[in-house]
């Protein structure tokens, strides 16, 4: 497979491998949930494969986790993901990202609350593969 990916264009290269995730993406996230849990993860995350753009795919959770763990399940993802694709090495690059209709604690609205300060719990993680 490197042989023929390495002869493609980068457009070429990225929907092949795009493609590649595609078809694997069910096996993917399953061993990227064993992988978390092993690390004491325990948040669901959820993975989409664009079609256009740079990114290989997308992932995001609907909590919030800290930063560390964020960037631990980021790794695992890209991890699992770049030996999908023969050992390639990915990056994660965080998005601005927001969700509607999601629960809101007290936390969430209450004004006197220090997680309540300049509105950090409006928004959820998410990071690209690339």
């Amino acid at each position: 497979m490197q042989d023929i990916v390495s002869t493609l264009t980068q457009d070429d290269q990225l929907e092949t491998q795009r493609e590649i995730i595609r078809i694997s993406l069910t096996e993917i996230t399953k061993d990227v949930g064993i992988a978390m849990r092993d690390v004491g993860l325990t948040f669901p995350i959820f993975a989409t494969v664009p079609n256009s753009g740079e990114a290989l795919a997308t992932i995001a959770t609907p909590l919030d986790p800290t930063d560390a763990d964020w960037h631990n399940a980021t790794a695992i993802f890209c991890k699992i993901v770049g030996d999908k694709l023969g050992g390639r090495k990915l990056r994660g690059r965080g998005l601005a990202c927001a969700v509607a209709n999601g629960a809101v604690s007290a936390a969430d609205i209450m004004t006197d609350s220090p997680d309540a300060q300049a509105g950090e719990n409006d928004h959820r993680q998410c990071s690209d593969a690339r």
